[in-house]
């Protein structure tokens, strides 16, 4: 090959190299850039999230006191993204980029997402009120498509005794935001005189309900309140929540001073699907008839007959599934498909079912039931698949398809080779 075509072969290369590093924003092109926090260019998180030709924000370990508004398509990493490893993060705090919420009057989250496609991943997050609601990831009507994954939420906290003296480490605002994803997190220590929630969607009566929330694998507990609910998860009660999945999470130790539900699905949620999550240790303070310690209760929720509610485990709860009873009267033909689930008791559910497992209502097609706790998901065993699972006391670790256990390496290894 001669030098000029050589040389063209090396231009078409370098346009090709030049070419692959330019994304499409709307109508405008930018270059992908990666901006540092904190260097002299951008000494805080805010300051990247300031500048549009920042695709991406890498934050170091360390403190950052701010409250951080996002008003354009990112990526902001912490020094944790992609670790889900939460006790041995939680173990390493001097390894975390963590944001303290700099606004203690105003209810605003630490981070504001204002834009589409925004991925917050790896943060320890904080934020202490002294009047207001406190909140960690606000996500607004515009920041549809964001995902937040990868954080821990620890220490929400409004000790407000007013109207706004409520907490929540995610709220997903009355406007709408679509296709949001809450994927691995770890949400703790939410406390507040009002609501305490670890994931708030809409507000009671807001318009443009969000649609195609996923809510997957994340760890929520130590969620309390003085005086009324302890959430979870709350959808609020608004129309048409439609598309919600609240998959393989473990959502445990909830204090309520009026009530607490693990899931509350207050609004109307055509076809949401809650599948492998394990709910215990659901404790309401008041004494009430019914007992209002639940674990999936469907309140102004019309499309509670379209429900998929299966594979999981309800441990010391009142209510596994509760549907109120205002809502079965008006809809006698409905019923959650509730099958397929692990109420604490081989002999099922009570006291509309036979058994002495955590209670289920009417309006709630319970039956069959799991006879041992549900495989998989966020707190079930792992089926075991191969032989070598059951060696060295591994036989103790796994379990059948339908949960129940070994008797012993051998039978382990049987039914890895067999499934029978």
């Amino acid at each position: 090959m001669n030098l000029k075509k050589l040389a063209v072969v090396f231009s078409i290369v370098a346009l090709a190299l030049v070419l692959s590093s330019i994304v499409s924003s709307g109508n405008k092109t930018q270059a992908a850039v990666t901006c540092s926090v904190p260097t002299l260019a951008y000494p805080t998180i805010q300051s990247a999230a300031s500048d549009p030709g920042c695709t991406q924000i890498d934050v170091a370990p360390g403190a950052y006191n701010e409250t951080v508004v996002v008003n354009f398509p990112t990526t902001i990493n912490g020094a944790q993204v992609g670790n889900n490893d939460f006790v041995t993060r939680s173990a390493n705090p001097a390894g975390e980029s963590t944001v303290n919420g700099s606004n203690p009057t105003a209810s605003v989250g630490v981070f504001t997402i204002n834009a589409t496609n925004v991925t917050i991943n790896g943060f320890t997050v904080k934020h202490t009120v002294t009047i207001g609601a406190a909140m960690g990831i606000t996500v607004t009507g515009s920041g549809s498509n964001s995902t937040i994954v990868n954080n821990i939420f620890d220490t929400i906290v409004s000790p407000d005794t007013g109207s706004q003296g409520t907490a929540q480490a995610i709220y997903l605002t009355a406007g709408g935001p679509d296709n949001v994803k809450i994927e691995n997190n770890e949400m703790k220590n939410v406390h507040s005189n009002r609501s305490a929630k670890g994931i708030l969607v809409g507000d009671n009566g807001g318009p443009n309900p969000s649609q195609n929330v996923q809510v997957k694998g994340n760890s929520i507990h130590d969620i309390t309140s003085d005086t009324r609910g302890a959430y979870g998860l709350s959808v609020a009660n608004v129309t048409n929540v439609s598309g919600l999945q609240v998959l393989n999470n473990n959502i445990d130790n909830l204090t309520g001073g009026g009530w607490a539900h693990a899931i509350g699905l207050e609004g109307d949620t055509p076809g949401v699907i809650v599948t492998g999550n394990c709910i215990s240790d659901i404790v309401d303070l008041t004494v009430s008839l019914p007992e209002d310690s639940l674990a999936v209760f469907f309140e102004a929720n019309p499309s509670f007959g379209s429900a998929e509610v299966h594979q999981n485990n309800f441990t010391n709860v009142s209510y596994g599934i509760a549907v109120h009873p205002a809502l079965v009267s008006a809809f006698p033909a409905s019923l959650v498909d509730g099958e397929n689930n692990w109420w604490g008791s081989a002999s099922g559910p009570g006291p509309v079912g036979p058994g002495t497992g955590a209670k289920v209502s009417p309006g709630v097609d319970y039956t069959p039931w799991l006879l041992f706790p549900a495989a998989g998901g966020a707190c079930g065993m792992a089926e075991a698949t191969n032989k070598d699972q059951c060696k060295n006391g591994g036989w103790q670790t796994v379990v059948r398809a339908n949960g129940s256990p070994f008797k012993n390496q051998g039978d382990c290894i049987q039914y890895a080779n067999t499934g029978k």
